[in-house]
């Protein structure tokens, strides 16, 4: 069994602010005896003023005041010692400085435990103004082990993209972990609405019968609902709503996907069941799809 949690934070442009109060759900997981803690995307310095909508030079610049370098950044090895000081393992969303050059920033996700840092992730799916501000990350979509599962790495408009959640399953994750600061643009007071941030994140539990793990900025544009989903078909272990919370679960990872992929869907394996030498039109070069590492090569 593993305690998770997720938070629906409301974020300012204050570093110092922001980790204060991330500081105290953690302190709040602790007292729950929880493992894990996700944090939203881009949580520690804040968002921009009017989040990928509209640019604005300033955002840009405050982004670079705001980003770090990962794992030497000072903010990194604070929570490094939460996650020794709690025994617990903390991902967060972050501006992170490129080790290659000053000028480049990524939007990255962290993840440290109880042995220190784990590891990070930078996005590959920039939409509308961050990929004016951000580079994209190289797509290694990581997955790294820890006491209650193996954990996958993204980030937000990832999800929208179904090979990203497919690949990290591959590797073997049982949890995938997506901080996001998805807005919902009709809102909308159902907890399950049918809105594309929520579709996609049960669409990608589902379809790999694995735990993913929203955690969304709260407050201004309809953001939040913070999700535990786990791998059945429109499970949700726990969930906050519009507002600022932390959603927990006593979860039996193994257990619950185990369950899923025997008996959910009569025996269907999502994973073991499909035919990847069918599916060589993915990584072939057209008009859709003009670059391609691995052209003509079928996923193994």
């Amino acid at each position: 069994m593993a305690i998770l949690a997720s938070v629906a934070m409301d974020l300012v442009r204050d570093k110092e602010a922001n980790k204060a109060k991330m500081t105290k759900f953690i302190e709040e997981a602790a007292a729950q005896n929880a493992d894990f803690i996700l944090f939203p995307e881009l949580c520690l310095g804040g968002l921009p003023e009017n989040p990928m909508f509209i640019f604005k030079p300033e955002d840009a610049f405050y982004q670079h005041e705001v980003a770090e370098l990962v794992p030497e950044g000072d903010s990194t090895q604070y929570f490094i010692e939460l996650a020794k000081k709690h025994d617990m393992y903390i991902a967060w969303g972050m501006t992170e400085q490129s080790e290659e050059g000053w000028d480049m920033l990524y939007n990255a996700l962290v993840l440290v435990g109880p042995e220190g840092f784990v590891g990070k992730y930078r996005k590959v799916h920039l939409p509308l103004t961050e990929r004016i501000m951000m580079y994209p990350g190289d797509g290694d979509y990581p997955v790294f082990e820890t006491r209650f599962g193996k954990v996958g790495l993204m980030i937000c408009f990832d999800k929208a993209y179904p090979e990203v959640a497919r690949a990290l399953a591959l590797k073997g994750a049982d949890i995938l972990l997506c901080p996001t600061a998805w807005p919902s643009i009709e809102p909308n007071e159902d907890d399950n609405d049918f809105k594309a941030g929520n579709v996609f994140s049960f669409a990608r539990a589902l379809e790999n019968m694995c735990f993913f793990i929203d955690s969304c900025v709260s407050g201004p544009f309809e953001m939040g609902h913070s999700r535990i989903i786990g791998p059945n078909p429109m499970q949700v272990c726990a969930t906050t709503g519009f507002e600022e919370g932390m959603a927990i679960a006593d979860v039996d990872v193994k257990g619950e996907i185990m369950k899923a992929r025997l008996a959910a869907m009569a025996g269907s394996d999502l994973l073991k069941d499909r035919k990847p030498a069918t599916y060589g039109e993915l990584v072939k070069r057209n008009r859709r799809n003009p670059i391609s590492g691995d052209m003509g090569q079928s996923e193994e």
